[in-house]
C-alpha cells in the first residue's frame, strides 16, 4: 500500500510537472530565458518537491510503526528450578573444591564432578601436589539455565579474590562454572565444566 501511494505521488508530480513544462514552453517566446531552461527548471523543482514528499511519507510511517517489546536480560528458569539455593550450593561447591585441591583428595573430587571433568581434573590435581588457598572474597551470577536431555545445565560466574600463599596478596578471580543436576530424583549439582576468564 504505501509503495502504491508513493508510485501515485511520484505520478501525479510528473504529470503536473510536465503540464508545467508546457506552459512554460509557451510562455517562452515571451521570456528572455531559452525553452530549455525554463522547461528543465520547472521540472527539476517538481521532481524535489516529489523526493521530499516521499521522505515526509516514510518518516511518518515509520513514526506510526509500535516500538519493539524490550528483551528481557534475565534468565528464563525451568519448572521447579531454585535459582537462590543453587547460587548458595554454587559457592560452596567453589569453597569446597579449593580445598578439596589443596589437599589432592581424588574420592571427594569425585563427590561433586561428572565422571568426564573428574577424569580430566584428577591427573592435573595430582601433578600439582599440596598447595594452600584461601578464598578472600566469592560472589556468583547465574548466567543461564536449560534442559538438556534429561539433566539440568546452569551456567554460573565467579568473581572474587583468593590468596595462593600464606601472607600473599589476594589475586583477582573470575571463572566460568557449568554445573549438572539430574531433573528428576534431585541431588547436588555437578561440575560439568570450567573457563578460566584470568
Amino acid at each position: 500500500m504505501k509503495k502504491f501511494v508513493a508510485s501515485m505521488f511520484f505520478a501525479m508530480t510528473a504529470f503536473s510537472g510536465a503540464a508545467m513544462a508546457q506552459q512554460a514552453s509557451a510562455a517562452a517566446t515571451t521570456s528572455e530565458y531559452p525553452p530549455q531552461v525554463l522547461i528543465g527548471g520547472a521540472v527539476m523543482v517538481f521532481g524535489l518537491a516529489g523526493f521530499f514528499g516521499f521522505r515526509i511519507i516514510r518518516r511518518r510511517d515509520a513514526a506510526a510503526k509500535p516500538a519493539p517489546a524490550p528483551v528481557s536480560t534475565k534468565p528464563a528458569f525451568p519448572p521447579g528450578f531454585d535459582n537462590t539455593a543453587f547460587l548458595r550450593q554454587a559457592k560452596a561447591t567453589f569453597i569446597r573444591m579449593q580445598k578439596t585441591w589443596d589437599k589432592a583428595d581424588a574420592s571427594d573430587l569425585r563427590q561433586f564432578t561428572t565422571p568426564q571433568v573428574f577424569a580430566e581434573l584428577q591427573p592435573q590435581m595430582q601433578l600439582a601436589g599440596a598447595s594452600v588457598t584461601e578464598v578472600v572474597a566469592i560472589e556468583s551470577e547465574l548466567l543461564g539455565v536449560e534442559t538438556v536431555g534429561d539433566v539440568f545445565l546452569a551456567t554460573v560466574r565467579f568473581s572474587g579474590q583468593i590468596r595462593t600463599a600464606p601472607g600473599a596478596a589476594p589475586e583477582p578471580l573470575a571463572e566460568v562454572w557449568n554445573m549438572s543436576r539430574p531433573l528428576k530424583g534431585g541431588g547436588d549439582w555437578k561440575l560439568a565444566g570450567i573457563c578460566q576468564l584470568s
